[in-house]
């Protein structure tokens, strides 16, 4: 596709994610595309299923004008329902399959989505009834399940399975040519312009916000991951991370089959599970966020497994912890490193290293911004740029950045200012341009005036023996206005981590005013739903457990504690 990735690039902003199928499944047709426990699917037998759906779907109404909600986990149908809506140019409203009935809602009303593609039940939820249930919908007008179970029966009319749908609807056209696609109802050419996705940011501190992604954003954005790990077609990715997010969705549903790779699915993370399944597939790449990595290291059975296959792969969805990249490296003999997404960016990526990146550099820095993009360190407060190696907001520009979000112009014309997006993360950029994120603006404590940066801390507290994981946040004080917490996760066969003993590990190597006030420590630390990211401020997350807490160890402060400090 180009002899370098920026030809690449270009090359792919003409393309639509139908065509990557269509390329691969000419090129390599009986190579297997994807892997979901017993089932295995050819490059042409991916292409023909989507094809077939497509054309059902045509039947029912489903084109351009259309946006599907897709509410299913990893599995083959997943696959198919997705490259038969993009062919179709139905754009897709991603809902995340650990989501329930509140979080289902909001992004059926806000999407205005006319379909929803679920499982009856999954992980021991009722999709089903939770979505039948759920009244005030009256764009909905077909919920179909993709795997109904025994006895399956519904007396909601909108209601119906993805084979009665394939076996009700009529033959497919023939794909157009060239980077546009012949939408199967309305004989509009699908664009490499047309909405693609809407990808739901997780809503942590406010509402989610659908960003729309255009359909080579897609092609490209997926494209990008590519770099980090020197992937080609002789590749076996595995695909635990939820598809519906941004990282799973450009570097596993997308990736691989712009590559005509081979994608092993598995719907729910287990360390035992993935190790299990990259030993019987012989797994040469696997996407990854921090506590996945961490899970696999800590793993007790590790050793009965033959991963040697696996050389390289990617982690993001929080920062990763201090050495982490290292132990990965020197136990597991992974290749891995950080790289920058968002889903303002998604379903891609807007800073990577390139694969080859010395070990030091990775543990340290994410990289340069990709092909066609720009970033910058801004004030956050007057917007000028900021001289090298001084810490402040990430902004960045170029085709990977969202239009805006869907249905929410106040909040589009907050984050996208003068064509620059403000990510709200806090990162620094060295004399070779390379970036390095320090965490998230909002994450910063304000301890009596003092701005402290909650990873400077999480990462020299991961050099004390006996930390797993650490969690840095801001917790209510009346006189400081707020608290340096350490929130750590033990190792198993730690000693007694207590606040004293950190504080003393961190004497000299920091300002006083950074020092930890309070210890809780925790059997693991609360996340997002998929695992991905750490909950720090949605109900039930780190700062609300912390708070909380009758059992932290604290150090009393009174009003001269900042004089003392």
């Amino acid at each position: 596709m180009g002899n370098t990735a920026g030809e690449t690039f270009e090359r792919l902003s003409a393309y639509t994610v139908w065509r990557v199928l269509e390329e691969s499944a000419q090129r390599v047709p009986d190579k297997v595309a994807v892997v979901d426990g017993d089932r295995r699917l050819t490059y042409a037998e991916v292409r023909a299923e989507s094809e077939k759906l497509a054309g059902a779907l045509a039947s029912l109404g489903f084109g351009k004008a259309s946006i599907a909600a897709v509410y299913l986990p990893n599995s083959i149908e997943q696959v198919l329902v997705f490259y038969a809506l993009q062919k179709l140019g139905t754009a897709i409203a991603w809902v995340n399959p650990n989501y329930r009935e509140s979080e289902l809602r909001f992004i059926l009303e806000n999407s205005g989505a006319q379909s929803l593609f679920l499982f009856q039940e999954w992980g021991g939820f009722d999709g089903l009834s939770a979505a039948v249930g759920l009244d005030g919908l009256p764009d909905l007008k077909h919920i179909v399940v993709a795997k109904p179970g025994d006895g399956f029966a519904s007396a909601d009319a909108r209601v119906t399975t993805l084979s009665n749908v394939i076996e009700s609807g009529a033959a497919p056209e023939s794909p157009g040519g060239g980077g546009a696609v012949r939408g199967e109802t309305s004989g509009q050419a699908v664009s490499p312009d047309d909405l693609s996705m809407l990808i739901y940011t997780s809503g942590t501190t406010a509402q989610p916000k659908g960003a729309m992604i255009r359909q080579s954003q897609v092609v490209r954005a997926g494209f990008a991951y590519s770099l980090g790990v020197d992937a080609t077609e002789d590749d076996v990715f595995i695909g635990f991370l939820p598809m519906s997010h941004s990282y799973g969705c450009g570097a596993l549903l997308v990736q691989p089959f712009i590559l005509g790779a081979t994608l092993v699915l598995l719907d729910r993370f287990s360390p035992e599970a993935a190790l299990a399944l990259t030993e019987q597939e012989k797994v040469t790449i696997q996407y990854a966020a921090p506590a996945h990595y961490i899970m696999e290291l800590g793993c007790s059975t590790r050793g009965n497994y033959d991963i040697s296959s696996l050389r390289a792969g990617m982690t993001a969805g929080q920062l990763a912890p201090a050495g982490l990249i290292t132990r990965v490296e020197q136990e597991m003999g992974i290749y891995i490193s950080s790289f920058l997404g968002s889903s303002e960016v998604g379903p891609g990526l807007s800073i990577i290293l390139p694969y080859g990146t010395s070990l030091e550099v990775r543990e340290r820095a994410i990289g340069y911004a990709i092909h066609g993009t720009e970033a910058k360190i801004v004030s956050p407060t007057t917007g000028e740029e900021m001289p090298h190696g001084e810490p402040g907001e990430l902004v960045l520009s170029g085709w990977h950045v969202t239009e805006g979000y869907w249905r929410n112009p106040e909040e589009t014309q907050n984050q996208i200012r003068d064509g620059w997006l403000h990510t709200g993360d806090l990162a620094s950029r060295d004399e070779e341009g390379c970036f390095s994120i320090l965490g998230r603006l909002k994450d910063c404590v304000n301890r009596g005036g003092f701005k402290v940066i909650p990873s400077e801390i999480e990462s020299l507290l991961m050099e004390y023996p006996g930390i797993a994981e650490v969690c840095v946040v801001g917790t209510p004080n009346p006189v400081l206005g707020e608290s340096v917490c350490a929130c750590v996760v033990a190792a198993e066969d730690a000693g007694d981590v207590t606040l004293q003993k950190i504080r003393e590990h961190l004497q000299g190597r920091l300002a006083a005013f950074k020092l930890p006030d309070e210890l809780l420590v925790m059997p693991e630390l609360p996340r997002m739903p998929g695992g991905v990211k750490v909950n720090r401020y949605s109900a039930g997350g780190v700062v609300e457990l912390a708070t909380a807490s009758t059992e932290k160890q604290t150090i009393t402060r009174a009003a001269k504690a900042t004089k003392e400090d």
